[in-house]
């Protein structure tokens, strides 16, 4: 998705009106900060919340294929969740909640499905104009951390087994050179070329 839709999502969560809004904020603050799977996000727990030796908080979920990752969650974050499980009257491990239904005391986790039509609710497309989804999110946190820190970043935070395999779907299929390729005023082509150039 591009920067102007990811910016509009952001602020149409950024005031919360009801049990609705707030979740809908949790999903989408969590979903573009971790890059987690739509199984990976609804299945985030309070119990498998650890500190690493830097002092980050991470969570530890299951991968695809079964094996253990671990994502870094922002401490403002954990605290919105908490303000979410308060609004809602709620303690669960979960980070994530069903609304309330009728005629039942307690609150189920949230299921991948209902992530997957909480978030096509959202109503805004991907550049290439089609329905968001989960992965879209993923998706795109993942372009945006491979374009800025490379495929060895991207890899951790995506949890692939292998930096080419982020490489692979991640790479685009275009560069855009025109900060070096001024063909009107060439000296300061050689300036910026210089600078990158080893001693």
């Amino acid at each position: 998705m591009t920067d102007e839709t990811m910016g509009t999502l952001f602020h149409k969560f950024s005031n919360p009106k009801d049990e609705r809004q707030l979740r809908d904020r949790i999903i989408f603050l969590l979903a573009s900060s971790t890059g987690l799977r739509a199984k990976e996000l609804v299945n985030l727990r309070f119990s498998n919340l650890i500190k690493s030796p830097e002092g980050e908080i991470l969570v530890k979920y299951v991968k695809k294929g079964g094996t253990y990752g671990f994502a870094v969650i922002l401490k403002e974050l954990i605290s919105e969740v908490k303000e979410y499980h308060k609004f809602i009257n709620v303690e669960s491990d979960f980070f994530i909640l069903g609304l309330k239904m009728k005629n039942r005391k307690n609150r189920n986790p949230l299921t991948t499905r209902g992530l997957q039509l909480i978030i096509n609710e959202w109503n805004v497309t991907t550049a290439s104009g089609r329905k968001i989804h989960p992965h879209s999110l993923r998706h795109t946190v993942a372009q945006k951390i491979f374009d800025n820190f490379g495929s060895i970043a991207a890899q951790k935070v995506l949890g692939h087994s292998s930096a080419n395999t982020t490489s692979n779907y991640y790479t685009r299929p275009y560069f855009n050179a025109g900060s070096v390729l001024n063909w009107k005023n060439p000296d300061s082509m050689k300036v910026r070329i210089s600078k990158k150039l080893p001693s």
